[in-house]
């Protein structure tokens, strides 16, 4: 499917969520384009992967707000002690480290639009004083006074929000929610992601290359079919991907393991965004299930752009 009349983006890799041939993305996308013009707060939902993040970029690139700043906060990234700084910024001396002013994320995003990725990541307490600074549209700078009005679309983004953000909280973050399928639940949009990914580097793709791509299940979704493709294109010389240019696509990662087919990062990095899939992003419960402690989870999880 062409780019939507209003989803007309510049931004190649923006362009690739954009087009598609699957009748749930296509009903997503419409609703997509019926939200751009209207200043409404988004939700966006789905596995690690899905391209959370590239909708929330189209999002402000085609909407309303698209000349102002576009500005992201890693929720899941930013130590609990040291959020509220970082998104409401800090007056000259209100701590040891603080030499000069700094300008949180809320005031960068003035008229634009702000991102909340992995939301749910945000402490009940967290929460609380975002819900504050959302409802009454202003905030103060830690260690200030003056108050400063708020003024921005707020996007946020999550794999999964059961118990885990106040409902009063999660009732102002979700005027629209958009569910993104993964891609597994859309297979026919597997060829034109990777044709589009290798058009990119000049390269192509054979058949039997391409089913092998279409018989895989995509647990890490569209951002692990980028990140094979861009591990084959490195390993195969030619122009053109075949079978051997790929890994094998086993079930077993212990067998793939020792069969040379993922590399030791890769293992681990599968196993993570596994086990936060099946405790619906919650760190605490699957840094125990890991057996190591939050923050070292949190460290892994930015390493390996597990979303």
């Amino acid at each position: 499917m062409p780019a939507a009349r209003k989803l007309r983006v510049r931004d190649p890799h923006l362009k690739d969520f954009v087009r598609t041939k699957n009748a749930s993305m296509r009903a997503l996308l419409q609703t997509v384009e019926k939200v751009l013009d209207h200043d409404v707060n988004i939700l966006l939902l789905g596995e690690s992967g899905v391209g959370k993040d590239y909708f929330a970029e189209t999002i402000h690139a085609c909407g309303v707000r698209r000349e102002k700043p576009l500005v992201r906060i890693d929720c899941a990234a930013i130590p609990a002690d040291l959020f509220e700084a970082e998104i409401f910024g800090f007056e000259k001396g209100t701590f040891t480290d603080a030499v000069a002013r700094k300008i949180g994320k809320l005031e960068m995003a003035q008229g634009g639009t702000i991102y909340f990725d992995d939301v749910i990541a945000l402490t009940p307490n967290l929460q609380a004083k975002l819900l504050r600074a959302i409802q009454e549209k202003r905030f103060t700078r830690l260690g200030g006074h003056q108050t400063i009005g708020f003024d921005a679309r707020i996007i946020s983004s999550s794999s999964s929000v059961v118990g885990s953000l106040r409902d009063d909280l999660l009732y102002r973050i979700n005027v629209v929610t958009l569910t993104i399928p993964p891609l597994r639940e859309r297979p026919e949009d597997i060829e034109p992601l990777a044709k589009s990914f290798l058009a990119r580097r000049k390269r192509g793709i054979d058949a039997d290359a391409l089913q092998m791509l279409h018989d895989y299940r995509w647990p890490g979704n569209v951002r692990e079919l980028r990140n094979v493709i861009d591990r084959a294109v490195l390993i195969e010389e030619g122009s053109l991907l075949t079978p051997k240019s790929l890994p094998e696509f086993s079930s077993d990662p212990v067998q793939a393991a020792t069969e040379g087919q993922w590399t030791l990062e890769e293992l681990e990095s599968r196993y993570i965004r596994e086990v936060l899939r099946k405790t619906r992003s919650n760190y605490s419960r699957a840094a125990e299930i890991l057996g190591i402690n939050r923050k070292t989870l949190l460290e892994k999880r930015r390493k390996y752009g597990i979303g």
